[in-house]
């Protein structure tokens, strides 16, 4: 039962290397294109002028979480909903030790739809900022995921 234990972590801290060299990759091949954005707000991008779209880009590049800083926060001692903004369910996460290492496990496969989301409030909070994202000042957080 020990061997197999030691087994997964080793098996999920392999895998997790491997998705952040990966996601590392990807990310340094990325541009900036309306295509790299979030979905949800790329109609919204789409109808701006060039001067509004590159201030909204500068707005998301500075501060868009990287799914390969998530991994390596996630091996540290579980920083990763730190790194994502998600203060309230990082306590939540060291109270219960990683729900007792089962929620630590699982997130490393749930990790690229929690940086998708947390990347989709900041592109949405990127259009209120500036001012140009007027159809999503009403919409709630819950609709966001």
């Amino acid at each position: 039962m020990r061997s197999l234990i030691v087994l997964l972590v080793l098996g999920g801290i392999a895998f997790a290397v491997y998705q952040a060299a990966k996601s590392a990759k990807e990310e340094s091949q990325e541009g900036r294109t309306i295509e790299s954005l979030p979905p949800t707000v790329r109609h919204a991008v789409v109808q701006l002028d060039r001067s509004s779209q590159a201030a909204l880009f500068n707005e998301y590049e500075q501060k868009k979480r990287k799914l390969s800083v998530a991994y390596v926060a996630w091996f540290l001692l579980g920083w990763h909903y730190l790194y994502l903004r998600k203060v309230g369910v990082q306590f939540a996460f060291w109270f219960t030790l990683g729900g007792f290492w089962i929620w630590w496990f699982v997130d490393l496969f749930r990790m690229p739809s929690i940086v998708r989301s947390c990347n989709e409030q900041i592109a949405r909070e990127a259009l209120q900022t500036l001012g140009i994202g007027q159809a999503f000042r009403n919409t709630r957080a819950t609709d966001m995921v």
